[in-house]
């Protein structure tokens, strides 16, 4: 038995991420003796027990929304252990802003994917080699942080979704990447304009396992571009989406198959009557999440969408006409947004909820890593809040706008602070 303990921070935020990490790290051989823990509660208390007992690992998946919280448990793990204890630092920002991380106090911080990273570096800090020169490593010493652009990128069929041993289970990632280089997302800087999807065999071959071993009735499937299933990423491929459904649909034991609900998106050009009655033969959902983002052809434009107003509201009437209800992802507050913009896109979320549909609000954030990672951030007067306020209470809007605000001032000010001298 290994003396090597892992505690990996769960949170709500990370919990994709903490799934495929955890599938990687179970299923390294090298590693099969290593005691993980994910703890959604009790997270010290893992900590205290498992760094007297030995070397103690602490890995972060961090997003840039979460940096006031994990810099904040980290400096309580440092003040409460005797330094029994190593922090790796992983996920978007880790990728976007590496020494930040390393002022917080990590040891070892993972710029770019990390389904290969991770498992070699706990194997070398196992065998008490020097995780600091695995590509995408950062430490103190390190002269040269890497871009993600520049690291391997990871081919999805090498890795499981998730990490069924350990029953840490989640939506099954079918496509990584994205063409479109939408100037409010960072997902361009972190997994590349390249599109990659795990293959209909890996999705089964998961599924299966997980239905066998855990009893998984039910699937869910994470894609930044749920239509794009299949091929580059620009068009529907119509024979390769419905045969990914056609075989998830098919495992016995597996009730449901959501796809293109949350925690995916579908991207308005995409939808078409007939790409949604293939959907309706397969899938439980009975939403669709539609990315319209504005009410506003000349913000679109400027955040660089690449559709327009007319597309999202012919997607939108396309899904309730097939019977969806589309839940559509709205940002006030974009850079280059003016007052009528913000008007119209108001206008626009009174229009949709008329006809059925639900409205998913967010605030802009400046995202380290987007290419408005400078703007200024999305601030709302008192007159939307308010509008929004009452479509939420009538039970037609969804979201952390509100909150949202407030972190959106929060990444304004950590840019600041790191570019002070």
């Amino acid at each position: 038995m290994s003396s090597l303990s892992l505690i990996f921070r769960a949170s709500s935020a990370s919990r994709y991420s903490l799934a495929a990490l955890l599938g990687a790290v179970e299923v390294d051989s090298r590693l099969s003796g290593i005691r993980v823990e994910a703890p959604l509660e009790n997270f010290s208390d893992s900590i205290r027990r498992h760094s007297q007992q030995g070397l103690t690992v602490v890995a972060f998946s961090v997003m840039s929304t979460q940096t006031k919280q994990v810099r904040e448990e980290v400096s309580q793990i440092l003040a409460d252990t005797d330094g029994n204890v190593i922090l790796i630092g992983g996920g978007p920002h880790a990728s976007v802003r590496p020494r930040d991380l390393l002022e917080w106090g990590f040891n070892y911080v993972v710029v770019g994917e990390g389904e290969h990273v991770l498992p070699e570096i706990l194997w070398r800090i196992e065998t008490g080699a020097d995780p600091e020169s695995i590509l995408g490593v950062v430490t103190q010493e390190s002269e040269d942080i890497p871009k993600p652009s520049m690291l391997p990128r990871v081919t999805l069929d090498d890795y499981p979704p998730f990490a069924i041993d350990l029953n840490i289970l989640g939506p099954v990632e079918v496509t990584r990447g994205c063409p479109f280089a939408c100037k409010f997302c960072c997902t361009p800087f972190l997994t590349g304009g390249q599109v990659r999807h795990r293959s209909v065999d890996s999705v089964v071959s998961w599924l299966k396992r997980a239905v066998e071993k855990r009893g998984f009735r039910r699937t869910w499937f994470l894609s930044p571009n749920a239509l794009c299933y299949g091929g580059r990423g620009r068009d529907v491929v119509m024979e390769k989406l419905e045969g990914l459904l056609k075989a998830a649909t098919s495992i016995d034991g597996l009730d449901e198959v959501f796809f293109g609900s949350f925690p995916s998106e579908v991207r308005p050009e995409f939808v078409t009557g007939s790409v949604l009655e293939v959907l309706r033969q397969y899938v439980a959902n009975e939403t669709l999440q539609i990315g319209l983002q504005s009410g506003s052809d000349r913000v679109l434009d400027y955040i660089n969408r690449h559709h327009t107003v007319e597309q999202g509201m012919d997607a939108i009437g396309t899904a309730i006409d097939c019977g969806f209800v589309p839940h559509v992802d709205m940002i006030f507050g974009l850079p280059g947004e003016e007052r009528d913009d913000l008007r119209a896109s108001i206008e626009i979320c009174h229009e949709l909820t008329a006809i059925g549909a639900k409205i998913h609000g967010h605030v802009f954030m400046p995202l380290p890593g987007s290419a408005f990672e400078n703007m200024p951030p999305g601030r709302l007067d008192e007159g939307t809040r308010r509008e929004l306020g009452e479509m939420a209470r009538k039970g037609v809007l969804t979201g952390s706008w509100s909150h949202q605000e407030d972190i959106a001032k929060d990444l304004a000010a950590s840019r600041i602070s790191s570019h002070s001298p």
